[in-house]
Formats: C-alpha cells, structure tokens, sequence
C-alpha cells in the first residue's frame, strides 16, 4: 500500500504543500469517497460533473483521513480547514493519475493487464486464482475498479512486496485504454474479446477494437499480448499491428487451445486442456474462455501450473458472474453482473443446454432478463434479436425487466413465442413480486441484466421468504 510523506507527496504531483511543517507527517493509502475515508489515509478531493468531492472533506476528515489533495482555490474560501497536511494542485484527479504512476514506477511486481468487453472481471479473477495457487504474494484489483478513477486505488493498495499483480482495465471512450495502459506499464497483457459495448460513445465494434488494442499499442513490442483467436473482429483488428501475438482458442488453431467435451452431471461444463479433464465450476460454456486465458497467462509467466490443477482452484470470489447456488430447493444462476449482445446470447444458450442436461431433468428452468445499456442507437435492434433467440429457446417461462426490455417481448411474440411464456416488467420490483408468486421449489432460475437494472434485488428477495410457501 501506498506510504508517503507529505512534502514527497507534494512534489511527485507537482504541488504545493500549504504548510512546510507537516512535510515529514505521512498517509497511508488513499480514498476519493469520506463515506469509506479509513484513518491513517489521505483524501482527495475530486471535482466531478456531477459532484464535488471538497464538500465532503469534513466527513473524510471525521473518518480519520489525515491530510488533503485539494485543488488551489479551495483555501481561499476554507482557511479553518488548514490545521491538516494540504497539498494543492491544478487538478486533483490528473494529479491521483500522475501519483499512481509514480507509485507503479517503484514496484517491483510483473503486471499483467486485462481488458476485453466481455468476461475481463471473471479472467482477472481466474488469473489470479491460479497464480495465487502457486505464488501467495499476488495481487489483482478488487471488485471492478478498472477505469480512470477505480484504477489508481486499486493500485494504490497493492502490498509493496507483490510479485504478480493483476489488473482489469475498463473503458467507454478513445483514448482511455492509453492512459490505463500508461499507469499500469504492464509487462503482459490479454484482451478477451471485442464485442457490442459502450456504443454510445464508441460508435462500433471496430471502434471498440481499436480503444482496447490503445493497451497493446502503448506496449513494447517485446513484451508479450495474449488474444482470444477465436474473435475475429479482434483479430482483424490486432493483425493490422506489426508485432507478435500469442493466441489462444476453442474454434480457431492457437498457441493454448482447449476443446469443450459437454457438461457434468451436475451441470458444470467440462473442458479439456492439454489432455485433463477440467470442470468449470462456474455457469456458463462461455467460461472455458475465461479458463483458458487465465491458463495461457500463466504459461507464458513461465508458472508451473498443470492442467488437472485447475480442478483444486475455487473460481467464485466475484459475486453475480456466473455463480451457481442452490437454495431451500431452489437453484439460482446469479449472472447479473453485467450485459451486452455477445454475453446475454451465450449466457441463454447456455442455460438452455443445463436445463436439458442430465442433472436438471424434469426441472423448470425460468429466465429472468433485463435491459442491456449503453448500446447507442442500435439498442433496438440488439434487444429484438434477443428476443428472436429466446423464441427458439421456448423456456417454460421467461420474465423480461426494463423499458429497452419490451423490444426483447414484442419481437418474441412475433417470432411465434406464446404470449403464456413471456411477460415484461417495466420495474424490477414487479417482476420480483411476480417470480416470488409462481416460483416453486426445484425450479431453476437465470438471471442476466446490466446491473444498472438491479436484478440482484430479485436474487435477495428469493433467498428471504417469499418463494418458501409455494
């Protein structure tokens, strides 16, 4: 974790410490939030568009923060303020992306970035499962903090020992991935995949393939970058670079390559790598990618990492991606994290398959879906042909939530799914109570949304009491 004195402080962002003579007083580590302001920290107040994190100071303060990143005109109307270190600068969030590079440039830990549009978070957490199995002292950033304001406290909190530390890095405009790539100066990097996402303020998935290879750009040819071969919009897109890439694959031919053989009686998918049988004990085939990567990362480290390994690692520390849970009978498939085209068609094929496989015979399967954001002008059309596919799924029943959500209904109905089978919900809170009515003890329900829809309200009321009764 991040330990400096002020006066250092002041001089690696370019500041000016207020008073000299807290210059040798220090902090130990950082927060942009006084809601979870920890003592011994330093807080940084970051103006916003929305907000301004200088109108928190005093909380920040309360909660034991010891010094101050503010920006230069804050003392002039604050001067009561100035009986705790305070560093000024022009910017204070251009100054935490200045300091965090400064605090990577004395680590000694090998960085391995991760970015893709789908499934970075899961691969991120699987890298680090299989290296932690062989390397205790490794890191990876918590939860999802992988944009220009979630990275650098994720850094900032790595242990100054770590030897492996894996980043996810997120992004939803040109340029961002360079200056992630910038701060993180990995010395490998992985890109899942190149799908439908951050349409909006990208425009289209060429687009997007080009801001998430900004990581490999900002790269030395020598050092190694991991691609998913069996996307081919990335590779179209990374073959235009003049440099080498290592591959890895379940369709295409690759450097690390894995072949599905079908699911267990459990339910999980099996894979097999490099001659083992491997079970995925996580929902999804799609999660032999994320699998495979994470393997291929370690490889290519030079980790000593054997395929029947893989079977000792427990995947699920990411809540709401793909956890599988069964609960007073009934068996819950959170997968609510996060959705866009590419991720909802696979996560409902996928449940299609486990429904039908051995293990949940005679089982209803029921499939909870909401909107998927942040598409652009072509969000009509992706949620329609979402809801072409559920019509060929035919699952007992399928519950639809959120507004963009009624194209997914309408274009079911239209494609010949009986209006029995499908209902829509505008607010999550109806399709809760409705679930809650008709649920019963043994069916199987999979939930897939964007989270801002927030369909893990729906997976805590099914857990309390409401389904007990049926």
């Amino acid at each position: 974790m991040i330990k400096l004195d002020f006066a250092t402080l002041a001089k690696e962002v370019d500041g000016k410490l207020f008073d000299e003579r807290y210059g040798a007083d220090m902090f130990e580590g950082v927060s942009i939030d006084s809601r979870n302001a920890m003592p011994n920290q330093l807080f940084i107040a970051i103006r916003g568009e929305n907000d301004d994190g200088h109108r928190y100071i005093d909380n920040a303060l309360r909660n034991g923060a010891v010094g101050l990143l503010v920006v230069q005109d804050y003392l002039a109307q604050n001067a009561n303020i100035a009986n705790v270190p305070i560093v000024m600068v022009k910017d204070t969030h251009q100054a935490m992306l200045k300091l965090a590079s400064q605090y990577r440039r004395k680590l000694n830990a090998k960085f391995i970035a991760i970015t893709g549009s789908n499934g970075k978070t899961t691969t991120k957490e699987i890298t680090y499962a299989m290296i932690a199995l062989k390397q205790t002292r490794t890191y990876r950033s918590p939860g999802n903090l992988n944009n220009l304001f979630g990275l650098p406290l994720a850094l900032f909190s790595i242990p100054s020992d770590t030897l492996y530390g894996i980043f996810e890095l997120g992004i939803s405009t040109p340029g961002e991935m360079t200056q992630l790539a910038g701060i993180v100066q990995p010395e490998l990097a992985l890109i899942t995949n190149i799908g439908p996402t951050h349409l909006a303020t990208l425009g289209t998935v060429e687009n997007v393939a080009e801001a998430k290879l900004e990581l490999i750009d900002s790269m030395d040819k020598n050092r190694p970058a991991i691609l998913n071969a069996d996307n081919l919009t990335l590779m179209k897109a990374a073959l235009k670079r003049n440099r080498q890439f290592i591959t890895y694959g379940i369709e295409t031919d690759a450097d690390f390559m894995a072949r599905r053989i079908g699911i267990s009686d459990d339910g999980y998918p099996l894979l097999n790598i490099d001659g083992e049988i491997i079970k995925l004990r996580l929902f999804g085939e799609h999660q032999a990618y994320n699998i495979l990567a994470g393997y291929a990362v370690c490889k290519v480290l030079g980790i000593d990492i054997r395929p029947i390994e893989l079977n000792e690692i427990d995947y699920r520390s990411t809540p709401y991606r793909g956890e599988i849970e069964n609960f007073n009978g009934l068996t819950i498939i959170a997968d609510c994290y996060n959705a866009n085209p590419v991720s909802l068609k696979s996560g409902l094929e996928s449940f299609h398959r486990y429904i039908n496989s051995n293990a949940m015979q005679n089982k209803k399967g029921i499939a909870v879906i909401g909107d998927m954001l942040e598409l652009g002008e072509k969000s009509p059309l992706f949620h329609s042909e979402i809801g072409s596919l559920i019509a060929g799924l035919n699952f007992p029943i399928t519950i639809v939530v959120g507004k963009l959500s009624e194209e997914i209904y309408t274009s079911a109905i239209a494609s010949g799914l009986s209006a029995n089978t499908i209902i829509h919900f505008v607010e999550v809170e109806q399709a809760g109570a409705f679930l809650s009515r008709i649920i019963n003890k043994g069916d199987v329900v999979y939930f897939k949304a964007s989270r801002g829809i927030g369909l893990e309200k729906i997976i805590t009321l099914l857990k309390g009491t409401a389904f007990r009764q049926n």
